[in-house]
């Protein structure tokens, strides 16, 4: 996670006073269509096996890179407790900076802060050790970077990994893996007078 902190740290700090230059905020907004997949995480996926998951992001431009709200499920069926299998959701709100590698490539990194809701199958204790109630949620963070390519100036597509961590009684972090399509419409003028 320090590793993964530490670079986009630093490629936020290489860029030039001309590639951070003020942008419109508000001016448009892009909608994300993702499906996702954890690919490696710790004691969670050693007990419970994520199924491909789905989700949707929103984001607009600010006067230095964009904010962003989304929503992510996956489904988590158990492997070792019986009956523990989970359906989990991620909603969180972000910021990132999108580096024009080309007029059609962007490279993006971001974090995100959000609250992961767990409905689980049922209530159940294992042992004295481990209990399971049917609703748990908790703050987690996210970290993650995205190649993006524009097929024009309204769709386009990217790949994504991320790193999640969420604090429960098991603690739960992963990679997650993503692809993604995006449409880019123009804000409604009324809706950019609110939001400024």
């Amino acid at each position: 996670m320090k590793i993964i902190s530490l670079l986009v740290l630093l490629l936020i700090a290489t860029l030039s006073p001309r590639q951070i230059a003020a942008q419109e905020a508000f001016e448009e907004f892009t909608i994300n269509f993702t499906g996702n997949k954890h690919i490696s995480g710790g004691t969670v996926l050693h007990s419970w096996e994520p199924n491909p998951g789905f989700g949707f992001e929103i984001n607009t431009p600010y006067y230095f890179g964009n904010f962003e709200a989304g929503y992510r499920y996956v489904r988590f069926d158990e492997l070792d407790f019986e009956n523990s299998g989970f359906h989990s959701h991620f909603v969180f709100g972000g910021w990132f900076y999108r580096y024009p590698a080309s007029p059609e490539l962007f490279v993006v990194t971001g974090i995100r802060l959000g609250n992961r809701f767990m409905l689980h199958d049922e209530d159940k204790i294992y042992g004295d050790e481990y209990r399971f109630s049917r609703e748990e949620s908790e703050f987690g963070y996210e970290v993650h970077f995205r190649i993006e390519y524009k097929l024009s100036s309204v769709a386009g597509f990217y790949i994504a990994t991320s790193y999640n961590r969420t604090i429960f009684n098991i603690p739960f972090s992963s990679f997650v893996g993503s692809i993604g399509l995006t449409a880019t419409l123009e804000s409604p003028s009324w809706l950019k007078r609110f939001l400024r």
